[in-house]
């Protein structure tokens, strides 16, 4: 049987594994299914159409598939709310809100790590591994893909993306998409490679090296989207780290950020700035 603190509230539409841990305070509201080993520490809210996957702990004052901030959505509207992978850390005043349609919900993969006061915004995608460090936040519709790290203070516009194993400085407001393995800085700027964090991947050497002649041939001249492709493709041939940034350079609905971010010239009108 579950072990549920008496000061806790439970509803009794929710499904709970046997060996749940719910602690003091914590109260789970709706059709909520918490999966093997998930523990509530104490003061934690889950509520609707949430699932929480096995090993799962969420701590005090994390909320859990609340309604979206989203005018267009109002109260009693029908939602796929969140899902939540196998052994996620969702510490203190986390917070991950429910999905605006009915079809497909907001989802964290396994084993992210949500780190104080960091937030996941409606119809969000998470992938495996991502690491979101105090005070990072994901507006609505973003994905971040596997092993990407947010940190603290990182915020992603609504729509954008963040590639594979890409690393975000602290305080990094990004309102276009991060390529696969890169790093960012200030406002959508790129300013190098996730070197430590492909080697730690187990990733080649040789597959680490040509990544690192794709950034600094391509990316470094800052080329518009269509000679971008052209050369990421041709570069991807014999490399799938690089075939893997020119896909998603391919997908992105938002502009990519450049390197060095841009400044303005004398009259006001953007140029893009290099880091050499």
């Amino acid at each position: 049987m579950p072990t549920v603190h008496p000061s806790s509230v439970i509803d009794p539409q929710a499904q709970l594994a046997d060996d749940v841990e719910i602690g003091p305070f914590c109260t789970v509201t709706g059709p909520v299914r918490l999966g093997a080993g998930v523990r509530l520490v104490s003061h934690a809210s889950v509520v609707g159409h949430t699932v929480v996957g096995s090993g799962t702990i969420v701590y005090p004052n994390a909320m859990l598939g609340y309604g979206p901030q989203d005018y267009k959505f109002k109260p009693g509207m029908e939602t796929a709310g969140v899902v939540i992978g196998s052994d996620c850390i969702i510490r203190e005043h986390a917070t991950v809100h429910a999905a605006t349609k009915p079809d497909r919900p907001t989802t964290l993969g396994d084993r992210v790590f949500m780190m104080v006061n960091s937030h996941v915004g409606h119809d969000a995608t998470v992938h495996d591994g991502v690491i979101m460090v105090n005070n990072a936040c994901l507006a609505g519709h973003t994905e971040v893909y596997a092993n990407a790290t947010l940190s603290a203070g990182a915020m992603l516009h609504q729509n954008g993306r963040i590639g594979r194993l890409a690393m975000c400085s602290g305080g990094s407001i990004l309102s276009n998409d991060v390529p696969p393995f890169c790093m960012t800085a200030n406002r959508s700027m790129l300013v190098g490679l996730n070197l430590i964090g492909m080697r730690r991947a187990g990733m080649p050497p040789e597959e680490i090296n040509a990544i690192k002649r794709a950034y600094g041939e391509v990316f470094r001249i800052n080329p518009n989207r269509s000679e971008l492709l052209a050369m990421l493709d041709e570069r991807g041939k014999n490399s799938p780290g690089v075939a893997e940034m020119a896909e998603f350079v391919r997908t992105s609905k938002r502009s990519i950020c450049p390197v060095g971010g841009r400044r303005r010239t004398k009259r006001g009108a953007p140029e893009e700035a290099s880091d050499r």
